[in-house]
């Protein structure tokens, strides 16, 4: 797992030394999300008034389908990630129009907001060339290492990233991830690997290391690549989180 973690880092680093130019060609894989921090105490009744507004959202016709996420494993427990995929550039203003039209704003200032200690809007892009998701599982919970890298480190580690994205497909590596860069904020790449219960979180019998170093042929080269990248980041955090499919964008509005 940590030569997956080194891996996501040095994407974002690549990312962001490409320029806006580049950027802006690749925004199929947007995602919008927002990260709500609540008051420890205020947690049932804010969780009580999140039900009520994504059920009024989905009453009033919202194009988007919002899933919420909370940290079972981690030091932000009183966080909650609201996602919603996917999205363009092009089209965010048009959404913004039909939420104003909506007056899903003032639903959630009279609802929601008085629980709120703090609300970050971000969008994250998918670096689906590196990723390898199986859509036809059913997860529950998602490892995700967030890594800040440090900057000006990009390009230099840009071939050995391939080698190792790769290196993990070609070995057929069980695990299920995708990275996200956020847009938005300080600079910030995230690994999330998905779980379908805490069983499926055992490591594999063979390491991602092990296997690696049977690829390359040479232990101590694959221990060289690994351990170079891990000079680039700045920090890493772990944390595991739950899909609150009750908090999510129920499946169908109500009756009136």
């Amino acid at each position: 797992m940590n030569a997956l973690q080194t891996l996501s880092s040095t994407i974002l680093i690549m990312l962001l030394c490409l320029g806006s130019a580049q950027a802006e060609e690749n925004t199929d894989n947007l995602t919008d999300m927002w990260v709500v921090e609540v008051n420890v105490n205020d947690r049932q009744a804010f969780e009580s008034a999140l039900k009520k507004h994504m059920q009024f959202r989905v009453n009033a016709g919202d194009p988007k389908e919002w899933n919420v996420y909370t940290q079972v494993i981690g030091e932000q427990m009183n966080q909650y990630t609201l996602r919603a995929c996917c999205t363009n550039w092009d089209k965010i203003a048009d959404y913004n129009a039909w939420a104003s039209k909506s007056n899903t704003g003032k639903h959630w200032a009279q609802t929601v907001r008085k629980y709120t200690i703090a609300v970050n809007h971000y969008y994250s892009e998918v670096d689906s060339d590196n990723s390898a998701w199986d859509n036809s599982k059913n997860f529950k919970y998602f490892s995700v290492d967030t890594l800040t890298p440090k900057a000006g480190e990009g390009f230099a580690v840009r071939a050995s990233i391939k080698k190792i994205s790769d290196a993990a497909k070609n070995m057929q590596w069980p695990e299920s991830w995708v990275w996200h860069n956020r847009i938005g904020g300080a600079a910030q790449i995230s690994l999330v690997v998905g779980h379908e219960s805490y069983a499926d979180m055992m490591p594999a019998v063979k390491s991602f290391f092990v296997q690696l170093s049977e690829q390359m042929k040479d232990k101590a080269k694959a221990q060289s690549l690994l351990e170079t990248y891990g000079k680039h980041f700045a920090k890493s955090e772990y944390a595991v989180y739950v899909h609150r499919v009750d908090l999510s964008s129920p499946k169908s509005k109500t009756s009136k």
